[in-house]
């Protein structure tokens, strides 16, 4: 029985698709995106981000910036974090700066904080003024908030 209206080459090729299309699935995981973020090595994650914010070029700053404030529950950037307060005092896009800033918040380094609270007084941007003082203030209110939950006793 010959079908006219299928070429003879779609039969040939439907299973090379298939097949293709299966691997593509499996390979790039999803399936389970959790699953791969469980199996994240986080301490080399955490390592590399910190090469790129140290050495890297102005590009690459700015992706590992974006990946921080993404995964700041997961890694520990804690030996990058003057290199990233050097990019927010010097760097002359007020853009880069900003993301700089939310960087520093998301890591949530006491050090770090300090600068942003003590930078307030001099910034003479004034989107830059507007957004430091709101992460100053919902850092202190987070910090606030967990010292209310901890107990002044340690009960047995």
């Amino acid at each position: 029985m010959k079908i006219d209206y299928l070429p003879y080459n779609y039969f040939k090729t439907l299973p090379i698709i298939i097949v293709l299309s299966i691997l593509f699935y499996i390979t790039t995981g999803w399936s389970d995106e959790n699953a791969l973020s469980k199996k994240a090595d986080w301490d080399v994650f955490s390592k590399n981000l910190v090469q790129a914010i140290k050495h890297g070029n102005e590009g690459l700053k700015c992706s590992a910036m974006q990946l921080i404030i993404k995964h700041a529950d997961s890694v520990d950037v804690n030996e990058a974090v003057w290199d990233i307060m050097a990019i927010f005092k010097h760097h002359e896009n007020p853009k880069v700066r900003q993301l700089a800033m939310v960087t520093l918040y998301k890591m949530k380094h006491d050090w770090a904080m300090f600068y942003l609270k003590r930078n307030l007084q001099f910034e003479s941007n004034e989107a830059i003024y507007k957004q430091n003082r709101k992460i100053v203030r919902a850092y202190e209110m987070e910090k606030k908030a967990a010292q209310e939950k901890e107990p002044l006793i340690a009960e047995e």
